[in-house]
């Protein structure tokens, strides 16, 4: 558990330096990356691409460090924490490997490259949307704290909802086939999980629920730690505890689902019958590992169907938590997608009689 990994130190005598080398460096990937594609308007790739980082990086710097990178007063301490890394290279091991997926297919590589930081995009609003939505008796009266998503508060479903419509849209538009291209990112996103959920762990933040003490797998979080802050805030644990109580690591749960997952739909690929399976499968199994995940979860923050019935609703075991929810839904597209797409093989794989 290590939630930041290292802080990065900028003098104050070098943040104009930082900032315009940092500027020009994205700048010079994306003319990088323009080349590769074949577009030949660089120049213009090359100022919209630095200017739009400038613009972000001054805009940051100001909203999370209260300064002004053109003149800064003291020292910027940037610290990097181990699960922006982690979901990160989560993001890009998923991307990297569904496009090589791709490629094997006879699909376009660029294409998936190109969806992939769209979906990067929808899935970031779609998971804090979804978070506000639950949390909305939280934020109603702090409209400020909507869009302070560094602060915590990102669900996984809603972030995989927004990624799919975002799909849809785009592989409309530029008439890919959608379920040939999802067989061939859908496993990526799996192993994707997977990371995520491991940099979950190193924040503390979806959390477990209280299990026993001499429990071997039991995780104790810090108290840099959402768990920590999460436990002291609701009197779990007493002020100035050095760890939560001993609790279940539902991340690493997940994690390891996910990764079982990733390698059977990996074994299967080039056994699939029909295009869809994959995606099938992988909603078909990720459901009931979320859904049984859940049961072990204790981060109340995540929101429950029910709560709007009252006290006496929360805590009965048919108030499901929203994941479970989103769950029940996911399972049965996935066995709509199986069913509907394995009997259209069936029928096409069937010689017509006179």
């Amino acid at each position: 558990m290590l939630p930041v990994l290292f802080t990065l130190t900028i003098p104050a005598s070098l943040g104009i330096v930082a900032w315009v080398l940092a500027s020009i460096a994205s700048g010079a990937w994306q003319v990088r990356s323009a080349r590769a594609a074949g577009e030949k308007d660089l120049p213009k790739t090359f100022v919209v691409w630095t200017a739009g980082t400038a613009a972000v990086l001054f805009a940051a710097v100001r909203a999370l460090g209260g300064q002004n990178i053109l003149h800064l007063e003291r020292p910027l301490a940037i610290p990097v924490h181990t699960y922006g890394i982690l979901v990160a290279a989560g993001f890009l091991v998923a991307m990297s490997m569904a496009a090589r997926a791709a490629e094997r297919s006879g699909l376009s590589r660029d294409k998936v490259l190109d969806l992939s930081f769209g979906i990067l995009i929808a899935a970031m609003i779609g998971s804090r949307v979804l978070f506000i939505v639950v949390n909305w008796d939280e934020y109603a009266h702090d409209l400020v704290g909507i869009v302070q998503f560094w602060k915590g508060g990102l669900v996984f479903y809603g972030g995989f909802i927004g990624a799919v419509l975002f799909s849809l849209w785009y592989m409309r538009r530029h008439e890919m086939p959608f379920l040939q291209y999802a067989d061939a990112m859908g496993p990526t996103v799996a192993i994707g999980q997977a990371l995520g959920r491991l940099g979950c762990f190193s924040a503390g933040c979806c959390w477990g629920g209280a299990c026993d003490v001499h429990y071997p797998l039991a995780a104790r979080f810090p108290p840099e730690s959402l768990a920590y802050q999460s436990q002291a805030a609701t009197h779990v644990i007493p002020a100035g505890a050095p760890t939560t109580i001993p609790i279940h690591p539902t991340q690493l749960y997940e994690a390891l689902g996910c990764a079982l997952i990733f390698l059977f739909l990996t074994y299967l690929r080039s056994r699939k019958r029909f295009h869809g399976e994959l995606l099938a499968l992988y909603l078909m199994l990720y459901a009931p590992l979320r859904a049984l995940v859940e049961l072990f979860r204790g981060d109340e923050e995540r929101g429950r169907v029910f709560n709007f019935l009252g006290g006496w609703a929360r805590n009965a075991w048919w108030n499901l938590s929203t994941s479970e929810l989103i769950s029940i839904g996911i399972f049965a597209a996935g066995v709509a997608i199986y069913v509907t797409q394995s009997r259209r093989a069936s029928g096409a794989s069937v010689p017509a009689t006179a």
